[in-house]
C-alpha cells in the first residue's frame, strides 16, 4: 500500500489527478490508471518536489509489479488504459527501457487497452521507436518555452532542443511512418493511434503568452502534436522556488483556448497577436470573442456564402455546427434564422447573432 500511495500521489505532478484519471476522448470519460515508475530522480530541477536531495520518500515500481496490478484493474473493467511517467532514474536511457518494458510486457499479455508513455528527455532513438509501436500515445516534456528558460529551470536535464525538442520530432517522423502501416495492417492498439504531447508549465519564469502560442504553433504544426498541455505552476516548499507566486487558473483557461484556434480553427499567431496586451499576454475573455472584437472589419460573416474556415471563426460557432450550418445550405439551398436557432438554441443564438448575416 505504501508503493501505491506515494507513487499515485507524486503522479499528480505529471498534470494528472491520481490515483485514476478520466480521460477525455471525443465526449466520453476514459477511466486510466496513472503512475510514476519511480520517484527517484538524479536531476535538481529548481520547481520539483523530486529532485535530487529533495526530503521525500523514494519508491519504484518493479516491471513485474506493475504489469500484474494493470492488468487486474483492466480485466475487471476498473481502468480502460495505463499512463506510465517517471522520475529518471539513473540515465535517461535506463528509464526510458524500463517504461517500454512495461508496455511491451502488457501487449505479449494481450493487454488491449490504452497505452500513453512520457518519456525522459535524451532518450535513445531506438526507445522512442519501440515507446512508438507499443503505445498509443508517447510524449516528452518541453516544461517551458525556450532554451534558456529551460537551463534556468532545470539546469542538468539536457539540451533543450537535442534532448527534449529533438525527440519530438523523432516521434513525429515514427507517427507518419507507423500510420501507414497501421492502416495497411489494420492494426488498432499501439502505432502512436492517439498522437503525441508535451507539457508545459506556465508562470515558471517570466515567460507571456506570445511565447507560449509561438511554440504551440512550432508543435501542432511542425511536429504534428495532437496536444500541449499547459501546466500552471505551483510552487513546492523546500525548493529553490519555494517563493514564486503560483500561477492563475484563469491564465491556462484562456491559453487553452487560444491554442485550440491554432489546432483546429486554422488562427495563426500572427491573427492572435491583435488581442494581446502591451505585455504579449491574452486577455481574460475568450479569445474567439476577443479576436472578433478586435477586428470588427471581418465581420459580421454571412453564413449564406462564407467558406468553412470562415464560419468557424464566428464566435460561438464550433466545427461541428459550422459543418451543419454547409449540410443545411447544402440541402436547402440556404441557412435561415430558425434553422440557426435550432442548432444553437436560444442562449447561443443571441450571442452569435451579433456577428453573422444570412
Amino acid at each position: 500500500m505504501s508503493k501505491w500511495k506515494v507513487l499515485f500521489l507524486s503522479a499528480k505532478w505529471d498534470k494528472i489527478r491520481v490515483p485514476i484519471y478520466e480521460a477525455s476522448a471525443k465526449g466520453k470519460r476514459i477511466p486510466i490508471l496513472k503512475t510514476l515508475l519511480t520517484n527517484s530522480c538524479i536531476h535538481e530541477c529548481k520547481y520539483c518536489m523530486f529532485r535530487r536531495g529533495y526530503n521525500i520518500e523514494r519508491r519504484t515500481w518493479k516491471k513485474e509489479e506493475l504489469v500484474k496490478v494493470t492488468l487486474h484493474l483492466w480485466r475487471k473493467g476498473i481502468i480502460k488504459g495505463l499512463f506510465l511517467s517517471s522520475g529518471v532514474m539513473g540515465d535517461p536511457e535506463t528509464t526510458s527501457e524500463k517504461q517500454v518494458e512495461v508496455a511491451e510486457e502488457l501487449r505479449k499479455k494481450g493487454f488491449t487497452g490504452y497505452i500513453h508513455l512520457r518519456l525522459m528527455p535524451g532518450t535513445s532513438k531506438d526507445h522512442v521507436w519501440r515507446a512508438s509501436v507499443v503505445a498509443d500515445r508517447v510524449g516528452v516534456n518541453l516544461e517551458t518555452t525556450s532554451e534558456d528558460y529551460f537551463s534556468e529551470i532545470a539546469p542538468d536535464k539536457g539540451d533543450y532542443v537535442n534532448d527534449v525538442l529533438k525527440r519530438l520530432e523523432w516521434l513525429s517522423r515514427a507517427q507518419k511512418i507507423l500510420s501507414r502501416q497501421r492502416k495497411s495492417l489494420h492494426i488498432n492498439v499501439g502505432y502512436l493511434r492517439s498522437g503525441i504531447d508535451s507539457q508545459v508549465m506556465v508562470g515558471i519564469v517570466n515567460e507571456n503568452d506570445l511565447e507560449h502560442l509561438t511554440l504551440v504553433e512550432k508543435l501542432y504544426r511542425e511536429c504534428n502534436l495532437t496536444r500541449v498541455y499547459f501546466s500552471p505552476f505551483e510552487p513546492i516548499i523546500n525548493t529553490p522556488f519555494e517563493n514564486k507566486a503560483p500561477c492563475s487558473l484563469h491564465r491556462v483557461k484562456r491559453l487553452y483556448q487560444a491554442s485550440f484556434l491554432i489546432r483546429d480553427y486554422g488562427f495563426t499567431v500572427k491573427e492572435i497577436k491583435s488581442i494581446l496586451n502591451s505585455r504579449n499576454m491574452l486577455p481574460d475573455l475568450d479569445p474567439k470573442v476577443a479576436y472578433a472584437e478586435a477586428n470588427k472589419h471581418l465581420y459580421p460573416i454571412n453564413l449564406n456564402s462564407a467558406s468553412l474556415s470562415e464560419i468557424i471563426r464566428v464566435p460561438g460557432i464550433g466545427l461541428v455546427t459550422a459543418n451543419k450550418i454547409l449540410e443545411i445550405r447544402n440541402t436547402k439551398g440556404k441557412i435561415t434564422v430558425s434553422d440557426l436557432t435550432r442548432l444553437l438554441g436560444a442562449l447561443r443564438m443571441k450571442r452569435v447573432l451579433k456577428y453573422v448575416l444570412f
